[in-house]
C-alpha cells in the first residue's frame, strides 16, 4: 500500500518538476530576450546622445563638405604687381608739378578676361598733382597716354571701363584737378592690346593764349617709360 501511495505521489511530483523546469526555462528566455530588446534600446539611445552632443566641430566638417558641391568661385579685381617708379614732371609755364608714384602691371579686371587671354595687359598708374596758381585750366587723364609700340602711336587712357574692378581693389580713380584747386591724386587704368616688357608714356598739354594779352603759353609735352614687372 505505501508503494502504491509513492508512484501515485511520484507522478505528480515529476510533473510539478517538468512544469517548473519549462516556467524556468520561459523565464529565463523572457529575461533574456528582454535584455537583448533592453541592450538594443540603450545602444539606439545612447548613439542619439551621442550624436546630439557631437562638438561644432563635426557642423563645421559637414559644412566644408556641402561648400565642395558649390559651383566655381567669382573672380575678383585685384592682384596685379606693383612698380615703384618715382617720375616727375615739371611743367614750368603752367606751374604744375606731376609726379608718378608706381604702376600696377597685370592688374585684375574681371571684366577685361579677353582682352588678356588676347595677349592683352590692364595697366594701372598712380599720379599726384600739384598746379600752379597763375592760370586756370585742367590737369586731367586725357593728358596722359601709353605707347605699346615704342611711340609709333599712343592710346588714351580707358579708366571708365575698369573704374568699378579699381575701387573694389581699392584703387581711386583720378578725377581731374582744377588749378584753382591746386592738388589730386589717384589712378589711370590703360587697356593695352599688345603687352610689352615696356611702355611709353606720354604727358601732353597743349598750347594757349592768356586771356586779356597778347602772350602765348607753348604747348607741353613728355615721356617716359614704364618699366617691366
Amino acid at each position: 500500500m505505501h508503494a502504491r501511495r509513492t508512484t501515485r505521489l511520484a507522478v505528480p511530483v515529476a510533473a510539478v518538476m517538468g512544469v517548473a523546469l519549462i516556467l524556468s526555462s520561459c523565464s529565463s528566455d523572457s529575461s533574456d530576450s528582454s535584455g537583448d530588446t533592453d541592450g538594443r534600446a540603450s545602444a539606439a539611445t545612447a548613439a542619439e546622445t551621442t550624436a546630439a552632443e557631437a562638438p561644432a566641430g563635426d557642423d563645421a566638417t559637414d559644412g566644408e563638405e556641402t561648400g565642395d558641391d558649390e559651383g566655381p568661385a567669382v573672380a575678383t579685381a585685384g592682384d596685379g604687381i606693383v612698380v615703384p617708379l618715382g617720375e616727375t614732371i615739371e611743367d614750368v609755364d603752367m606751374g604744375d608739378t606731376i609726379e608718378v608714384v608706381s604702376v600696377v602691371r597685370d592688374f585684375n579686371s574681371p571684366g577685361q578676361a579677353d582682352l588678356v587671354a588676347d595677349g592683352g595687359e590692364v595697366v594701372l598708374v598712380e599720379v599726384v598733382v600739384n598746379t600752379g596758381t597763375e592760370f586756370g585750366g585742367l590737369v586731367s587723364a586725357g593728358n596722359f597716354r601709353i605707347s605699346w609700340d615704342e611711340g609709333a602711336d599712343f592710346w588714351r587712357n580707358k579708366t571708365r571701363m575698369v573704374e568699378d574692378d579699381m575701387e573694389a581693389a581699392g584703387y581711386t580713380p583720378f578725377d581731374d584737378v582744377s588749378r584753382r584747386d591746386g592738388e589730386g591724386s589717384g589712378w589711370m587704368a590703360f587697356l593695352v592690346e599688345e603687352r610689352a616688357e615696356t611702355y611709353l608714356m606720354e604727358y601732353s598739354r597743349s598750347g594757349a593764349k592768356v586771356i586779356g594779352s597778347d602772350d602765348t603759353i607753348d604747348e607741353f609735352t613728355t615721356e617716359f617709360e614704364i618699366p617691366g614687372a
